[in-house]
Formats: C-alpha cells, sequence, structure tokens
C-alpha cells in the first residue's frame, strides 16, 4: 500500500489554524464529508472522539493519527495537515503535536484499516518525511517527495 496514491494535493493542509485536538477532528471530518469519503460527518466525528477516548492517536514525536472506521465509507481515505502551531494532543510521549494524518475507513474493512496504519507507520519513521513535512512549501511539492520516499522504501 503506498499512501501517495491516496493522498491528493487537496487533501494536505500546510499551516492549518487549527487550535486544539476537537478542533482538529471537526476540521477532518468536514473535509471528509466534503471529499465524499463519508456522507455523515457527525457520525463520523463520534466514532474518531471515542477513538480518542478510548486511547489517544498521538503517537509521539509531534504526530497525531486520528483514524476511525465507518459505516458510510466506500473507501479508505486520508488527510494531512501541518498545523501552523504545535497543540496538545495528549499524545503518548506527552509533546504537542504539529503533523496529522487522519484516516477513516469502510467500517468492515479491518485488513485495509490494518494496511493503511502500516503504510503512515513506515512513512512516520522516516526522518526524512516528518522533514519533508515540516520544510514543505506547497502541496503538490510534499506529495510528490512522499512518492518518491515510499518507492525508495519499497527497494530497501
Amino acid at each position: 500500500m503506498k499512501i501517495w496514491e491516496r493522498l491528493q494535493p487537496d487533501c494536505i493542509f500546510l499551516d492549518a489554524h487549527l487550535s486544539d485536538k476537537d478542533s482538529v477532528l471537526r476540521f477532518v471530518v468536514d473535509i471528509f464529508a466534503r471529499k465524499g469519503a463519508v456522507r455523515n460527518a457527525n457520525h463520523l466525528y463520534e466514532g474518531m472522539k471515542m477513538r480518542e477516548e478510548v486511547m489517544s492517536t498521538g503517537i509521539g514525536d509531534g504526530i497525531g493519527i486520528p483514524h476511525a472506521p465507518s459505516t458510510d465509507a466506500k473507501d479508505a481515505a486520508i488527510l494531512l495537515i501541518r498545523l501552523a502551531e504545535p497543540i496538545d494532543f495528549d499524545a503518548l510521549d506527552g509533546l504537542p503535536v504539529d503533523v496529522i494524518l487522519a484516516m477513516v475507513v469502510p467500517q468492515n474493512a479491518t485488513a485495509l484499516h490494518l494496511q493503511v496504519l502500516a503504510a503512515i507507520s513506515r512513512l512516520c519513521h522516516n526522518p526524512k518525511f516528518m522533514e519533508s513535512i515540516r520544510e514543505a512549501e506547497n502541496s503538490e511539492t510534499l506529495r510528490e517527495k512522499i512518492k518518491c520516499m515510499e518507492e525508495e522504501m519499497a527497494f530497501q
């Protein structure tokens, strides 16, 4: 699975002004609904909120991966957000988050859910990935860098 294939430039948001975890979740579900990934933003919001209550998706190193399955999602969808200012995300390492990789998958697509999470995790462990996000000037160039990274990683 390649993240770049599911991450269109119009789903990459650089320097978003979101002040807290709740505003991130609301932004994410609104974009997923506007892009047609889900029909019911409120339902997805409740799912993401419940997921965060079970355990924060702030995985550390400034990264948050809010995600949830949805009964009205047809396929996996991904958003990448670089925040203008880091926020508290209840991350496992206690540090603020400045990069969000949000995901929604169909309700019963457990294998797909795990594949997308694994692909995101592989990227997040690549120091070039985080550096590219934090230095990106536009979404098209960032997507191209992610594509190149994933192609390089496939040969390692």
